[in-house]
């Protein structure tokens, strides 16, 4: 019985957490995305079709968990109240802000959380989760830069343009977020990152190269650096954003040389083509 349980805690978290992800990826590109694009509401439906069946699926595999638990009334409980929820799509598809990480929340999955919290042994941080949330957001944006800047009708020709334009969104996005003010004091250097996140702990250093060959000096800047950023008692997830001229790198490539270069695990590279 206790290995049953352990498999379902298990299923659950992961349906959990691939529904967050999801529902951050439907927010962002319903605020961002353009009414006009049919392709981008075209694809925007079927993920919320996704989310509206993961619901039902998570709702299936909560009502088997807490009916293994012996907990009648509970279960009953749960049944009432999430049972209209899920014949209604867009309360399924209803998010809120979340006022301590800044972070638009799927309202429908947090109540799934307040009755499994309730359960003797089941464990899920919502802390972390909403954490991981806005990390998968702020991977979206850093990813969509080129896409920002051309709907903002700007050209990035350096590094500070590219940077402007991703800073609009992300200032809009995450209210904790500062450009870039704070810095990382070491005794020879102040190194300046372009976006903080201390919300998320994260910080974003954007790059730009027109070459292979400067895309390459520019990850090596980056690794000279990386030093520097180490041990800050806030900031613990750092990201480089490179923005390079279509062809310049392709995304194998740049992971490749990315490999090579042997970044800490707490360090990620995109890679961003300008249109």
């Amino acid at each position: 019985m206790e290995d049953a349980k352990e498999y379902q805690i298990s299923r659950i978290n992961n349906l959990y957490s691939e529904m967050q992800s999801l529902f951050s990826d439907i927010h962002f590109k319903r605020e961002y995305g353009s009414q006009e694009d049919m392709e981008l509401q075209i694809e925007i439906s079927e993920m919320e079709n996704s989310f509206i069946d993961l619901t039902n699926t998570l709702y299936n595999i909560c009502f088997a968990f807490l009916e293994m638990h012996n907990l009648a009334a509970f279960l009953r409980k749960f049944e009432q109240e999430m049972t209209p929820i899920l014949k209604n799509s867009a309360e399924i598809l209803d998010g809120k802000f979340h006022e301590d990480t800044a972070e638009v929340y799927s309202t429908v999955l947090h109540r799934f959380w307040t009755y499994l919290q309730a359960v003797p042994g089941f464990l899920m941080n919502y802390e972390v989760l909403l954490n991981k949330t806005g990390i998968t957001y702020l991977e979206q944006i850093l990813a969509s830069t080129a896409v920002i800047a051309k709907d903002l009708g700007k050209t990035p020709q350096n590094e500070k343009e590219v940077y402007e334009s991703v800073r609009v969104v992300c200032k809009a996005t995450f209210t904790s977020a500062t450009f870039p003010t704070d810095s990382f004091q070491k005794t020879a250097k102040c190194y300046r990152p372009d976006i903080l996140i201390p919300s998320l702990n994260c910080a974003v250093e954007y790059k730009y190269a027109i070459t292979e060959k400067e895309l390459n000096e520019t990850i090596d800047q980056i690794l000279i650096d990386v030093a520097g950023y180490a041990g800050h008692p806030t900031y613990k997830l750092f990201y480089a954003v490179f923005y390079v001229t279509v062809g310049a790198c392709t995304a194998g490539r740049f992971h490749e040389i990315w490999k090579e270069k042997g970044f800490p695990d707490n360090w990620k590279g995109i890679l961003v083509a300008g249109l």
